[in-house]
């Protein structure tokens, strides 16, 4: 399964620099930054490397952002220091983003280090960034929404997670949100799973349901169906190879996506009707009806409207 961590950060650095720099420290309030694309500058697999830039055309700065330590990718921070000093005259400052506090090492090394089998060898200083040592206020000031999603990531606990959502819900209110409610609200479920178990997310989120109907769009980029997708793809893999069957993988993808929309369908209606059963979900083994019935299942006001809908796509079948 993808990192849907780093792509959070990828689609922050990208989308909102400054607001990102003001985050992590880097960035006083107030301060400009001229962006470089480095993937542009350098020519690098953008798979490989999340941004850099110029502040104030003084210093340069770079960044990777991790769930977990992964020597040989940290590593290759140190190349690109030495590519980004042989392109600017500018000071290079390189950060390690750590996200989650559970997955971080105790001890780091005081130096990153590139190696390749032909003996070369470069190795750069790095600053470590912390999240869950950075305080959320940016957050909660004007024009910080996009940031709300990290919340959970970063220092305090449970009050805090509950203002970031609270201050969702009061996009809602708003006649020209600055940024779309329902994507941020999935984001925020997201990221939260690297601290909270998902039961807790599901906990914290619920207040939010009476107001927010989250987007079949939306909903595809969180856990619940990024996490049914996967266990489809492994069963149906391993399914297709117990049959002698060349197309498992094919057969995986789409056996996961079916469960994918089946596992969202089940715990949207658990959330919202919550003293209801809905065997009948069981019926339905199509993505483009299920897909359908979750889209209903976030308009239903009522529990015999979820199920009139499961009722009425299984009937022509």
């Amino acid at each position: 399964m993808k990192n849907p961590y780093d792509g959070n950060f990828k689609i922050l650095a990208e989308d909102h620099p400054e607001l990102l720099l003001r985050l992590l420290g880097i960035l006083e309030p107030g301060k400009k930054t001229k962006v470089i694309n480095v993937l542009r500058e350098l020519r690098l697999d953008p798979v490989q490397i999340d941004h850099a830039y110029v502040l104030n055309d003084a210093t340069v700065v770079h960044f990777e952002a991790f769930t977990s330590w992964d020597p040989k990718r940290i590593g290759r921070l140190a190349l690109y220091n030495f590519l980004l000093r042989e392109k600017y005259s500018f000071p290079i400052l390189s950060y390690v983003v750590m996200m989650a506090e559970k997955y971080a090492p105790k001890n780091l090394p005081e130096r990153l280090e590139y190696k390749q089998d032909d003996g070369l060898r470069l190795e750069t200083p790095y600053r470590v960034i912390r999240l869950w040592e950075i305080d959320p206020a940016a957050a909660f000031e004007p024009d910080g929404e996009p940031l709300l999603p990290w919340v959970p990531l970063l220092k305090g606990g449970e009050a805090e997670f509950e203002r970031a959502a609270a201050a969702i819900e009061l996009l809602m209110d708003h006649p020209d949100p600055p940024c779309e409610p329902r994507v941020l609200l999935s984001h925020l479920a997201t990221l939260a799973g690297l601290r909270y178990d998902k039961k807790a997310v599901n906990q914290f989120l619920q207040k939010l349901e009476s107001k927010i109907m989250i987007s079949i769009d939306a909903f595809k980029v969180g856990w619940m169906y990024q996490e049914g997708v996967e266990d489809g793809k492994v069963e149906g893999r391993a399914e297709g190879e117990a049959k002698g069957e060349a197309r498992g993988e094919a057969r995986g993808e789409a056996r996961g996506e079916v469960k994918g929309l089946r596992t969202a369908l089940r715990l949207t209606l658990a959330n919202k009707f919550p003293a209801e059963q809905f065997p009948e979900i069981d019926g339905v083994h199509y993505a483009n009806a299920l897909n359908t019935l979750l889209q209903a299942a976030l308009e239903a006001k009522t529990p015999d409207q979820a199920r009139d809908a499961i009722l009425e796509v299984i009937r022509p079948h």
